[in-house]
């Protein structure tokens, strides 16, 4: 069901896939979620780090000590707890897309990119109609490409 990687005659390895959302370019989904959640998390320690004086401040100034107290959740909350809430609307959304696509797929009969990529970055794209379509062109490529063959495209249809 997953990409399959087959080795060539010519020695090369090829990873032959059905792409699900190709406008991501080279960076996949879970990839993108990951660098977000993390850029996020940078930032809050960043801010979490310089509220780390304030308890010799309690200490000397209570007044004060509560303001600045105050002032780092306010901080906190501006810098982790909103962007955190932003990346998880984005996740939503973009699992959204991605059920809405699968759904647009199936329902309008938009073609499915099976891709298959050399490890010396020579790729070769094929559009197929259908779920099971898919997945059978799939298994065929794998088989040309292990065989030394580049499959030719073949109509979308």
């Amino acid at each position: 069901m997953g990409s399959q990687r087959v080795r060539a005659p010519d020695g090369r390895t090829w990873r032959v896939r059905r792409r699900w959302a190709p406008r991501l370019g080279g960076e996949s989904l879970w990839s993108r979620l990951r660098r977000r959640v993390k850029g996020t998390l940078h930032r809050g320690d960043a801010v979490v780090d310089a509220g780390d004086g304030v308890g010799c401040v309690l200490d000397l100034f209570g007044e004060l000590a509560v303001v600045l107290l105050v002032g780092v959740f306010l901080l906190l909350v501006v810098f982790v707890v909103v962007p955190l809430l932003i990346a998880l609307l984005d996740v939503v959304l973009v699992l959204l897309l991605t059920a809405g696509s699968v759904v647009g797929r199936v329902v309008f009969r938009r073609p499915w990119t099976i891709e298959a990529r050399a490890d010396d970055d020579t790729s070769h794209t094929w559009k197929v109609v259908g779920w099971r379509a898919a997945d059978a062109r799939r298994e065929e490529i794998a088989l040309s490409l292990a065989a030394g063959i580049v499959p030719a495209e073949s109509p979308v249809g």
